[in-house]
């Protein structure tokens, strides 16, 4: 099993050097730089998530036998590249398969707060960003509210807004904040909520923020340099 899930995982990473640059054109669009960081989430959020799908489903779900090659090749939509212990391709259906499964048990299990994160997580991947707000609802309902869980609900909470973070999830992310001040990832997308609402001023002070929590030479810290200077630079144009 544990040799399935890594050579799964290590895969499906690799086939996303051939998925996400496509997403990554179309997701981004025109040419504004400074609207890159509420632009590029969703590009992100299917980065993250595709490479474990699979693997963390066929490890709660899966059964060696069920992954079977179909009678005609699968379309790569989801998790392309994975492979099953028996060596077959583990194609969309297998997946929407596992999701399902898992789906019914909460069903009859609905106070598994660890399965209804991987159902989020689940639906997020398969961009069903509407049952996957549902879910992230039911988790709160089931556990006290984390700056993990507030941040990822507010994500999937702007997909279903046509990837904007303005007003729902934004207050989202303010909950986070007020519970860890310094996450990171909360303070990027203030940002990008804020730098959406048109506010350069309130967009700059969290991200200014995470340079004081990030090494000045990472990549972060040199993306939020470069959209400081254009959001400032925005800002003294208006």
């Amino acid at each position: 099993m544990t040799r399935f899930i890594l050579i799964a995982g290590a895969m499906l990473a690799c086939s996303l050097l051939f998925v996400l640059p496509p997403l990554l054109r179309r997701e981004v669009g025109g040419d504004a730089p400074v609207k890159l960081p509420r632009q590029r989430w969703p590009v992100i959020l299917v980065g993250l998530f595709v490479p474990l799908l699979a693997a963390s489903l066929y490890a709660v779900l899966g059964n060696p036998a069920a992954l079977v090659l179909p009678s005609e090749p699968a379309l790569a939509a989801v998790s392309p590249g994975a492979v099953s212990a028996a060596g077959a391709a583990v194609g969309p259906e297998q997946v929407e398969a596992m999701v399902a499964r898992l789906a019914a048990r909460l069903a009859r299990e609905p106070n598994d707060a660890g399965g209804w994160r991987m159902l989020a997580r689940s639906y997020e991947t398969l961009r069903r960003f509407d049952q996957a707000a549902d879910a992230y609802r039911h988790v709160l309902t089931l556990e006290p509210a984390t700056p993990e869980l507030l941040v990822d609900y507010a994500v999937v909470l702007g997909m279903t807004l046509n990837t904007s973070l303005v007003g729902e999830p934004e207050a989202l992310i303010a909950r986070a904040l007020a519970i860890d001040p310094n996450h990171v990832q909360a303070l990027a997308l203030s940002g990008s909520a804020a730098l959406e609402r048109g506010d350069y001023a309130s967009a700059v002070k969290p991200w200014k923020k995470i340079l004081a929590l990030v090494p000045a030479d990472s990549d972060i810290g040199k993306s939020i340099s470069a959209n400081i200077a254009q959001a400032e630079a925005q800002a003294q144009q208006r």
